[in-house]
């Protein structure tokens, strides 16, 4: 069965990390999850594609093929990234974190962007991947467009900015920017 390691690089330089890794060893698969953010650009609101965890990647492979991959990481002394080690040992994310990350991204693997409602202060999902995971809301920003939400991983809590449209009563989106 194959788990997913954590590998830390450097921001920025996922797409080229991931290349590499692939011609490094290709029997690991290199996961880089996405996310569609709104950003505001010349009084209009555009949606850029980010990487949902900056800085850093999943390699999906079985227990004996990930030792295969951290030595040839080693062995290379490409100083692409580590991977990431859990109380001294190499431990894969849990399969609920895992499952979390899935259920959030679709088939290209990139988080969309919610529709919310708010009323009385509360974020309330219409549709969107954080349909279902409104415990994980920890802000909502209208003005950016922006949902905050807590995601666990490797026994940590990741804050992620994720997109999230404010939707009125009548169904029209709330905000006057044009959205591109």
């Amino acid at each position: 069965m194959k788990e997913w390691y954590v590998l830390h690089i450097t921001c920025g330089k996922e797409k080229i990390i991931q290349l590499i890794c692939r011609k490094l060893n290709p029997s690991c698969e290199i996961i880089n999850p996405k996310k569609k953010i709104p950003w505001r650009k010349k009084g209009r609101v555009i949606t850029l594609i980010r990487p949902l965890f900056e800085g850093y990647l999943f390699v999906s492979t079985t227990n004996e093929n990930i030792k295969e991959f951290h030595y040839l990481l080693q062995k290379h002394r490409m100083n692409i990234g580590w991977l990431v080690y859990s109380a001294g040992s190499l431990l894969p994310i849990s399969s609920q974190e895992k499952q979390l990350i899935q259920t959030l991204m679709d088939n290209e693997g990139i988080v969309g962007i919610s529709r919310v409602k708010q009323t009385n202060n509360q974020i309330e999902i219409i549709n969107g991947p954080l349909l279902g995971f409104e415990k994980m809301i920890k802000n909502y920003s209208r003005r950016e467009q922006r949902i905050t939400v807590e995601i666990p991983l490797l026994q940590e809590k990741k804050q992620i900015k994720l997109g999230a449209i404010l939707i009125g009563p009548n169904g029209k989106m709330l905000n006057t920017t044009k959205y591109d």
